[in-house]
């Protein structure tokens, strides 16, 4: 008897209102300039859950991120995540309830209750939930266990969130890492159901370098910090490295390849990975040049974004990266 294969039926991704343009970091008096951040990252734009008057008096502390919270003035994960799965796109029928709930983030608002649990309280969905983090390889890690716990038959429908807030943790005075990251929210309805217009999930791959867990960190008490050169080095070439694997293993080509979307830490990273592998440059998808770094939101993000784009028989690649060391990849079929 086969094993039950997964399908993604349908995908959301939400960024928030306020709009952090190049002007803006220029305005902090770090010593970066519009000019200096496109050139160096690609990046023009990015979203943040905070106002820009909170995000200023945050970093001159004039007010602290406990406060903001008490005043109401930061949108939650839960608050993120629903607005994620309202824009939903795909077949979802409308008494859809999935029998387990994921979420990778971050940037939680709980070490306990497990965040999916907020999520599935304001959706109003009574499953089993739990985290997995991984990062900003949450989404293809969140990939691989919902399509194996589905191969298992122990699932059907897995829902997972992958809701982000860097802002809340960036040290605004660090012109080489403030500038990267944006925030944002993306969400996938899987099942067990082959779906005529959603995504298969054919193939995925996972893999760590736990000796590089300090390359890339945000600690309990602190912000979120890089070595910026080594990390930029190994998103490239873990990027290669997986996606070829990945093709290998389906006995594919970069040309049999209609979308790429890899990790969106910066545009000029995931371009040269993409370049370096062949992708034809109509073929590569990304947001990163108007929304930055979304961490685990970022390719799912994408992928929301286009989905209408994606034809019948269009195969995907999506390559991710992140701290941990943690790289993954996944192949994806348009049903």
């Amino acid at each position: 008897m086969s094993k039950p294969e997964a399908y993604i039926q349908g995908m959301g991704h939400y960024h928030p209102e306020t709009r952090l343009d190049n002007d803006f970091f220029d305005s902090l008096n770090i010593g970066s300039n519009a000019e200096w951040i496109e050139e160096r990252t690609g990046i023009e734009s990015r979203r943040s859950v905070l106002s820009i008057p909170d995000l200023k008096a945050l970093k001159e502390g004039r007010i602290t991120l406990s406060q903001l919270r008490e005043a109401g003035l930061v949108e939650s994960i839960a608050d993120i995540a629903e607005k994620a799965w309202e824009s939903m796109s795909g077949s979802l029928p409308g008494d859809y309830c999935p029998d387990l709930l994921m979420c990778g983030t971050s940037v939680p608002d709980y070490a306990i209750p497990a965040n999916a649990c907020t999520i599935a309280k304001r959706l109003n969905f009574r499953t089993a939930s739990f985290d997995a983090n991984s990062a900003c390889s949450s989404f293809v890690v969140n990939l691989h266990l919902a399509r194996s716990l589905i191969a298992s038959g122990f699932h059907k429908k897995v829902s997972i969130f992958n809701p982000e807030r860097y802002s809340l943790r960036l040290n605004f005075e660090d012109r080489n890492s403030c500038v990267l990251f944006g925030d944002g929210s993306a969400c996938a309805a899987v099942s067990n159901e082959a779906d005529l217009g959603g995504l298969k999930i054919i193939d995925t791959i996972i893999d760590s370098d736990p000796q590089g867990c300090e390359l890339v960190q945000i600690p309990d008490d602190g912000f979120f910090s890089q070595n910026g050169k080594a990390v930029q080095k190994f998103a490239i070439t873990r990027t290669i490295e997986i996606t070829r694997a990945l093709l290998d293993r389906n006995q594919l080509f970069a040309k049999d390849i209609q979308y790429f979307t890899g990790h969106q830490a910066n545009l000029r990273m995931v371009t040269s990975a993409s370049e370096r592998l062949g992708i034809d440059p109509s073929n590569h998808i990304f947001n990163v040049d108007k929304f930055g770094n979304q961490g685990a939101a970022g390719a799912p993000a994408v992928l929301s974004m286009n989905w209408n784009r994606f034809q019948k028989g269009d195969k995907i690649v999506v390559a991710v990266v992140g701290s941990g060391l943690t790289w993954g990849a996944a192949l994806l079929e348009k049903s």
